[in-house]
């Protein structure tokens, strides 16, 4: 894949489905990569290191940030999070495209920062259906399912910082919106440049008269 080739940052308030989304899009497409992100929050029993999130310590983290080794990088629920430079390195090289899951300040922190990046927003068809489902995920008090409802609407009126909304009313519905972004931003012009100037630089074994 040529290094022109678009980014994909995908974001979506907590409860929105984007995790189950982009694990799906990921494995029916052998082209997209996810970015890793580092993340100083404690592993959970079923995450491993270098496959869920490179997880680190604070101090090396804050040594990162001082070495300038991230792309971007934001403290969300008390943790830090970032994208290292060297994360989209390793996806390029092997001829990748990264798909990016950030949260909103993650989103912000990459716009300027990645040549042709393509944003998109997950959202859920309503507020009820937003609270049913974070509710349904039985990992969080009512303490912290209200923090996070308030965070949901702090988000949300951020959308228009995004090329694309999808709203995730139903999943296979919303994985063949999710498709058809990446299918035609990758027919864009740009992608096919190389391929026509390929072409037209052709020797023509009967040139016209």
């Amino acid at each position: 894949m040529k290094e022109t080739s678009p980014a994909f940052v995908i974001s979506a308030p907590s409860g929105s489905g984007k995790t189950t989304l982009i694990s799906r899009l990921i494995a029916g497409d052998g082209r997209l990569e996810f970015s890793i992100s580092a993340t100083t929050r404690p592993r959970r029993p079923a995450e491993s290191d270098g496959g869920s999130y490179y997880f680190l310590d604070e101090p090396d983290f804050l040594k990162m940030i001082e070495e300038g080794a991230f792309l971007e990088w934001a403290r969300v629920h008390g943790n830090y999070y970032g994208t290292t430079k060297k994360e989209i390195d390793r996806i390029r090289a092997a001829g990748k495209i990264p798909i990016f899951d950030v949260d909103v300040q993650g989103a912000a922190s990459l716009k300027g920062r990645l040549d042709r990046a393509v944003y998109i927003f997950i959202v859920p068809p309503s507020r009820e259906a937003l609270e049913t489902r974070l509710r349904n995920r039985k990992t969080d008090s009512e303490e912290q399912i209200q923090i996070r409802l308030r965070n949901a609407i702090r988000e949300l009126a951020e959308y228009a910082m995004y090329d694309y909304v999808v709203v995730n009313d139903d999943l296979d519905e919303a994985m063949d919106r999710l498709r058809s972004i990446i299918t035609a931003e990758l027919c864009r012009k740009e992608d096919a440049h190389h391929i026509i100037t390929g072409i037209l630089e052709e020797p023509r074994d009967n040139p016209a008269r």
